[in-house]
């Protein structure tokens, strides 16, 4: 009866024991942030290979990160002089041509529009840093065939380098 108590009781102590020890292993990590990542079409993209250029005295932003679906483009603001700064705000796709997105490759073009609509938000733009920190959905259509559509979502810029033009 005594070797079956200490039995008992050694197993009780090496079960919590065990139970009470963390794992190491927490599961996969997370993936590094990169610099711009997308769904487009429902495949994940994602790179760190991504250029913005600030031009008209800071009226207009183009941000262009190559994907596997071709070069897509960016684009807050115009090239009128009197048009207002890019700045912390969110973009909507519509008739006043302030915001787009483009996709570009050698087998199509696909270019949003305001009957469509998206999103383009910028959640910091850091002047000292020249950095820009941001969110973007959008739909893109064939420039060719109207029927042929892209949805982009959940788009992010993570600390862009931007330079000044």
């Amino acid at each position: 009866m005594k070797n079956a108590f200490l039995k008992c009781s050694f197993l009780f102590f090496a079960l919590v024991f065990v139970a009470s020890c963390s794992s190491d292993d927490s599961g996969p990590e997370e993936a590094a942030p990169v610099a711009f990542r997308a769904s487009v079409a429902g495949q994940n993209v994602r790179t760190d290979n991504v250029t913005a250029t600030l031009s008209n005295g800071g009226r207009q932003l183009t941000v262009v990160a190559p994907t596997d679906f071709g070069a897509l483009t960016i684009t807050l603001g115009t090239n009128a002089t009197d048009s207002p700064f890019v700045t912390n705000r969110t973009y909507q796709i519509d008739d006043t041509g302030n915001a787009s997105i483009r996709i570009s490759s050698l087998d199509a073009n696909f270019s949003s529009n305001a009957e469509l609509g998206g999103s383009i938000t910028i959640s910091e733009f850091n002047t000292q840093e020249m950095t820009i920190f941001g969110s973007f959905s959008a739909t893109v259509v064939n420039s060719i065939d109207s029927s042929d559509t892209l949805s982009i979502t959940n788009g992010a810029l993570f600390n862009v380098n931007y330079t000044v033009q």
